[in-house]
């Protein structure tokens, strides 16, 4: 019997058999130590993954400002994966086009890159591929990075696309530069699994961007209705409409045309901008360029190129070297009739017109409609307002024929000194309306002490000077004339306190009446009478100079004569008054500001 039998029937195991059962277990343990880094590993990710993922939820949950919510993104990402630095791009997922994007390095501030292109090869790969990421080596800073030249190696770029409920919300880039080690699949991978979670709060931000802007829009169109119906003159009612126009589509011009249906064409009534003057005073055909377009079809429209537009006509730009790129141009209607066309021109952003900007409009437009056709309507009623109180002012003054067209110089002249004391438009309608109503009351003065060609007695004088007083009882019921009654009864008051019905000083004399005070001197004065000869206009100049402060506010006298020097007041005397004056009776004495109530 041989030792290797006896070996074995002595339970004892060969050398050969126990190397081979010891080579067999150092398998298995290296397996499962294997087993054991292998998961070691997953681990390791699965925490890195887990935290990432916890970090972008307490980033996107604290903030959904682009700016900060970016900056907090990147700075998660860029330390989660060893990179250099890093893009974070915004996309829309509808025009494929960057809406916001930014840049970071790990030891330095992030830089917003604006604009940002989806052109380049990394990118463009990402937007028409599928969900991978991509890897690849650059020996330069990829197309659209803010980074400066590096050299010492090859970069190593990491491309992720950020999808969310199948369209692509952004894109992250990763760059790490020599020396730092390439990126590998792992890395790739990582990122794939926390891309959803990216994408969400990236898609977030945009779905709050857009919610603001459309709350933000809508507020600003009811503010700018509101101040469009704040007002009813028409030339402040247009000029507002352009303003909420340029403001509300952030534009550099904005420009309303109206229809003139005479000639059928469209007339620059604003043009806002530094070639505004210009533009005014050109007119288009109706079916002439972009804007004859729509005010022909009815239609809106956006033009993101105007040179690829046959509509578009030049020569605006021609006549007021304007460079125009593109426009949003809708139709303003008043009761379903075309009446205008409002156009904003040239994006100050680099986001173009769209279709939510042309609704946007559409919904400016309608309200500029309705505030044309009010302040119309108001201006129709106001001149049949004015024609009716100057028929009743011409009726009374067909009583004293000396005076013709007294009424017509007083409103003139007062409104030309409005102009120079810069009175807003409601006071110019106040003055207009005490101006064509100031002598009102004389309806009630008997016609012998109104038509008297000689000096009046005291008793008639007392009589004359009641004319104030009873033009304000007249003008009393008409609620309409609330304002104007104050003017009328005081414009015969003087600032020194001496004049009538009420004896009032200096400023608590209405100021209409002090302006009219003055008209009438001047008008009086430069107007042949029965009872003496006219001045002249310098002569009656003169005289409102030498009265100011005393019987006239020095402010309004001011304000006169600057107007008339600027040529803006002159008398109109009739020159039948100077052919009859040679039948006039009575005493004839120079006029003066001061001469009586008579005026």
């Amino acid at each position: 019997m041989g030792r290797h039998q006896q070996a074995r029937r002595s339970g004892q195991k060969s050398p050969v058999g126990v190397r081979r059962l010891l080579t067999s277990y150092q398998r298995q343990l290296d397996r499962q130590q294997a087993r054991i880094a292998g998961l070691e590993k997953e681990l390791k990710t699965q925490d890195r993954r887990v935290r990432l993922l916890q970090a972008i939820r307490r980033a996107s949950t604290t903030t959904l400002q682009l700016e900060p919510l970016f900056q907090a993104l990147l700075k998660i990402i860029l330390q989660g994966l060893a990179a250099d630095y890093g893009v974070l791009l915004q996309i829309d997922p509808h025009r494929k086009r960057v809406l916001f994007g930014m840049q970071r390095g790990k030891n330095g501030s992030p830089i917003s890159l604006a604009p940002a292109s989806l052109k380049g090869a990394h990118r463009r790969e990402i937007v028409t591929g599928g969900d991978g990421a991509r890897l690849r080596t650059v020996g330069a800073a990829p197309p659209g990075w803010a980074l400066p030249r590096f050299t010492g190696g090859r970069a190593s770029l990491l491309t992720v696309p950020l999808r969310v409920s199948g369209h692509l919300a952004g894109v992250l880039e990763l760059l790490r530069l020599p020396p730092s080690p390439s990126f590998h699949r792992d890395d790739a991978d990582l990122v794939a699994t926390i891309g959803h979670q990216l994408g969400m709060a990236v898609e977030n931000a945009r779905l709050y961007s857009e919610a603001a802007k459309r709350v933000g829009q809508c507020s600003s169109l009811m503010e700018l209705s509101a101040i469009l119906n704040s007002t009813l003159q028409i030339s402040e009612v247009l000029r507002r409409a352009v303003e909420a126009a340029t403001r509300l589509m952030e534009c550099e011009v904005g420009s309303l045309l109206l229809l003139n249906e005479a000639c059928d064409e469209l007339v620059f009534e604003v043009a806002l901008g530094e070639r505004g003057r210009e533009v005014k005073e050109v007119r288009l055909k109706v079916g002439e360029g972009v804007a004859g377009w729509v005010a022909r079809t009815g239609q809106s429209t956006v033009v993101s190129d105007v040179r690829r537009d046959p509509r578009f006509s030049r020569r605006v730009d021609v006549r007021t070297h304007f460079v125009t790129r593109n426009m949003i141009c809708v139709a303003v209607k008043s009761r379903d009739r075309i009446i205008g066309v409002l156009q904003a021109i040239n994006r100050r952003s680099d986001r173009p017109f769209d279709g939510e900007d042309q609704r946007l409009f559409e919904s400016l437009a309608r309200q500029v409609g309705i505030a044309i056709e009010n302040a119309r309507l108001y201006e129709e009623v106001k001149e049949t307002f004015l024609s009716t109180a100057a028929t009743l002012a011409e009726a009374i003054e067909k009583r004293d024929p000396y005076t013709g067209g007294h009424v017509r110089r007083v409103v003139d002249i007062s409104l030309a000194i409005g102009e120079e004391l810069g009175l807003k438009p409601e006071e110019k309608e106040t003055l207009e309306l005490a101006a064509i109503l100031h002598d009102v009351g004389k309806i009630g003065i008997r016609d012998g002490v109104l038509l008297k060609h000689g000096p009046l007695t005291p008793e008639e004088l007392a009589h004359i000077r009641l004319h104030p007083e009873l033009g304000a009882e007249i003008l009393a019921p008409i609620k309409q004339l609330e304002a104007v009654i104050p003017a009328v009864r005081h414009h015969q008051e003087r600032c020194d306190g001496q004049g009538y019905p009420q004896g009032l000083k200096g400023n608590e004399i209405p100021l209409a009446s002090r302006v009219i005070a003055v008209a009438d001197a001047f008008d009086a004065m430069t107007t042949d009478r029965p009872y003496r000869p006219r001045l002249g206009d310098e002569a009656a100049a003169t005289e409102i100079e030498r009265c100011a402060g005393s019987q006239f506010d020095p402010k309004v006298a001011e304000a006169f004569l600057r107007a008339f020097r600027g040529g803006r007041i002159s008398s109109q005397a009739l020159e039948h008054l100077e052919k009859r004056a040679p039948q006039r009776r009575g005493a004839v004495s120079q006029p003066s500001a001061s001469s009586g109530g008579r005026a």
